[in-house]
């Protein structure tokens, strides 16, 4: 049985600050510290969405940090709801042109591959918990670098959500 899924809201809003970021990239001022963010890659097609995530899955830090995960597979959802993640297999709502294709956006491919990654580790734990935003940030800082993994702590911080520490 999962836990409580009570900090869903909270993560979905620091995501987003996170991923505002994200989208413009380039050189931003954090604190007086000079951080250089990856422009967010956009998707065209379900087809290059799962060439991502079986690359992102292939990194050697992915693979030293969660050994013996599965592979994903990722099919187009109709309408232009949520994303959603289930049992191996990511779903995302691809219609509409521009801004209508929120779901074709790295920052959330990244949050559904999290949630295949902590289904794996930590299959009891709630869908976005402690061990969930531990495993996004670090995620982050695999498959974006250690500025955008830091831009996701903080405002995951700012959002009150707590990420776990020393887990994966």
């Amino acid at each position: 049985m999962t836990s409580r899924d009570s900090h869903r809201s909270a993560v979905y809003a620091a995501e987003e600050q996170w991923a505002h970021q994200l989208a413009r990239g380039g050189a931003i001022d954090f604190f007086g510290s000079r951080l250089q963010i990856p422009v967010e890659r956009r998707f065209a097609d379900i087809a290059s969405v799962q060439r991502y995530v079986d690359a992102v899955l292939g990194l050697i830090g992915v693979v030293t940090q969660w050994p013996g995960v599965s592979p994903v597979r990722v099919r187009e959802r109709s309408g232009s709801g949520r994303a959603h993640y289930s049992a191996g297999v990511i779903a995302l709502p691809l219609t509409g042109i521009g801004a209508e294709r929120w779901a074709a956006r790295e920052s959330v491919v990244l949050h559904e591959i999290t949630h295949h990654l902590v289904a794996h580790a930590h299959p009891t734990a709630a869908a976005h918990g402690p061990h969930f935003c531990a495993a996004m940030v670090r995620l982050v800082e695999i498959s974006l670098g250690v500025e955008a993994a830091l831009l996701l702590r903080a405002a995951f911080d700012g959002c009150g959500v707590g990420v776990a520490e020393g887990v994966r």
